[in-house]
């Protein structure tokens, strides 16, 4: 993968990239990884990069030709490379976007610095603005190293185990604690469970104790982590609907779509889609997924419903898996409220599943 930084600090990326796996990637020809210096595309004896603000205020705003010509020498030299300005009012950073990055043929990051890029660079200029967290640094430079070593150890063959990206933090979850030797230090022991050599119960150890941690210290990832185990169910959809329901069921990983369907020819023509259960009645469906956990989204608030965080720690804590109802519930069914104050309309179900199983802050200044 190709990767081009554009910085007026050029050195400040030198032992970094030079390091551990940024270093390995880029020796063994995994990541190829170029920092460009913003001034050389500017004019003028001391090659001047910004200008005062229009309006008046405090700082320097940097100007937008001379980033210009560097975005656009970058897309010359990187033919179909996602361009990304790091500014914190971009979307936050995620282990989501990292691997979605990933898959693009090239990555050219753009570091700002004084008080930001003139703004017409960002929205003319620029594919999309990432954020690594709500502060504020000195630079994008900071920024664009995290995206980089978040991108490049997900490319294939940087990290040596390919267990380790499927099963490191964010991407189901919080991890399981870790151990070595010895395995009593100052009083506190190893789990016991860790020390039995029984892989079997070593796996279940690792997997409630990742579920409860993530509960725990990041309940906010609960239901994301629980998604390739929940199952969305929907009465009776017309065909928008369940257009719209399939492609959330995709694009969040849940585990599949179920139809509950009373008519026969319908449930006929469904089994012929790829990826759908079908099941006659809820009374059906609350006994065929009778070990797992039942949750129905409400159309309107009620009493008795869970929050949006009671219902992602519900979805985090089922070892077995869930299934969400949207609508009528099924007999034994507990209930969440919607996000919405009432609508029974299918794009209340989609915005309730964003907001639950979405990756966390993707929508700025919304609580969870």
């Amino acid at each position: 993968m190709n990767i081009r930084v554009i910085t007026i600090f050029p050195d400040f990326f030198a032992s970094c990239l030079g390091e551990g796996l940024l270093g390995k990637a880029a020796a063994n020809g995994l990541a190829r990884i170029e920092i460009d210096n913003l001034r050389r595309y500017a004019a003028g004896k001391h090659r001047t990069v910004d200008d005062a603000p229009y309006g008046g205020g405090p700082g320097m705003v940097m100007k937008p030709d001379v980033w210009a010509a560097a975005i656009e020498q970058a897309r010359r030299d990187l033919p179909g490379a996602r361009v990304a300005l790091l500014t914190p009012q971009g979307e936050t950073f995620t282990d989501a976007a990292a691997r979605r990055l990933a898959r693009e043929a090239g990555l050219v990051l753009c570091c700002g610095r004084y008080e930001g890029i003139d703004e017409r660079v960002g929205e003319h200029l620029v594919d999309e603005w990432l954020s690594i967290g709500d502060y504020v640094l000195t630079g994008g430079e900071p920024a664009a190293l995290a995206v980089i070593d978040a991108v490049v150890r997900q490319l294939p063959g940087v990290v040596g185990c390919a267990e380790s990206v499927d099963t490191d933090s964010f991407t189901a979850g919080l991890k399981y604690p870790q151990y070595t030797r010895p395995p009593i230090f100052r009083g506190w022991s190893v789990p016991e469970p860790l020390l039995s050599g029984h892989h079997a119960d070593i796996k279940a150890w690792r997997e409630a104790e990742a579920v409860a941690r993530t509960n725990r210290l990041r309940p906010d990832l609960a239901a994301l982590a629980a998604a390739p185990r929940t199952r969305l169910a929907v009465r009776e959809p017309d065909d928008w609907t369940l257009a719209a329901v399939a492609a959330a069921v995709r694009a969040y990983g849940l585990r599949e779509l179920a139809v509950v369907s009373g008519d026969a020819a319908r449930r006929a023509a469904l089994r012929e889609q790829a990826g759908v259960r079908v099941v006659r009645s809820l009374a059906e469906a609350a006994r065929k997924w009778d070990g797992e956990r039942l949750l129905c989204v409400a159309t309107q608030p009620g009493p008795g419903q869970m929050s949006l965080a009671q219902a992602a720690t519900f979805i985090g804590e089922a070892p077995a898996g869930t299934t969400i109802f949207w609508g009528d519930p099924p007999p034994g069914a507990s209930l969440a409220a919607p996000c919405w104050d009432e609508s029974a309309a299918p794009a209340a179900l989609l915005a309730w599943l964003d907001r639950v199983f979405g990756w966390p802050r993707a929508s700025r200044g919304q609580p969870f």
